[in-house]
């Protein structure tokens, strides 16, 4: 696991920098990823605080809205925080979403974030996630609802939390 994770940071690292940036650190996809940013961002670092929580999770098929893999990666300085995982992958044109610290305790940190599915037909809406990490355990719940509706996804596992810096931010 712990082969994945650096994996993830590193991918994800240039995604704090660059935010939101590619799935994978590839020329042409961070090319596109500076252009829609823009000089500002590309200039910003990540911190030396920047955590990656990489998550498996357990996912029912009735609750495939809840990815079975899922990576947040966070900077407390700035307060950036993205999150990438198959499902937001797809309906985000390959890449990771934003998100926003929901709260944090030093016992736990919740993260949120939302996307729109549906694009391009006329049932357009948005996924609203939540997830809630205890930072002790790595226990996390990460539940998936449709805005408008009241369908709940829910899913539960573990996530496995370690420093990004800029040497693994580096393609």
């Amino acid at each position: 696991m712990r082969g994945l994770a650096r994996a993830v940071a590193i991918t994800l690292g240039v995604a704090l920098q660059l935010a939101p940036a590619a799935a994978s650190p590839a020329p042409d996809a961070l090319k596109l990823v500076g252009d829609q940013v823009g000089d500002q961002a590309a200039a910003e670092s990540i911190s030396d605080k920047a955590v990656g929580y990489l998550c498996q999770l357990r996912v029912a098929y009735s609750q495939r809205w809840v990815p079975p893999v899922l990576f947040i990666a966070h900077d407390p300085e700035t307060g950036r925080v993205v999150i990438s995982d198959p499902v937001a992958l797809y309906h985000n044109a390959g890449l990771p979403v934003r998100g926003k610290v929901a709260s944090e305790s030093t016992a736990r940190v919740s993260f949120t974030w939302d996307y729109p599915v549906g694009a391009g037909s006329q049932q357009t809406r948005r996924m609203l996630y939540r997830a809630g990490i205890d930072k002790a355990s790595g226990k996390v719940t990460v539940t998936a609802i449709p805005a408008g509706f009241d369908s709940v996804f829910q899913a539960d596992g573990r996530c496995e939390a370690q420093p990004l810096d800029e040497l693994s931010a580096q393609p």
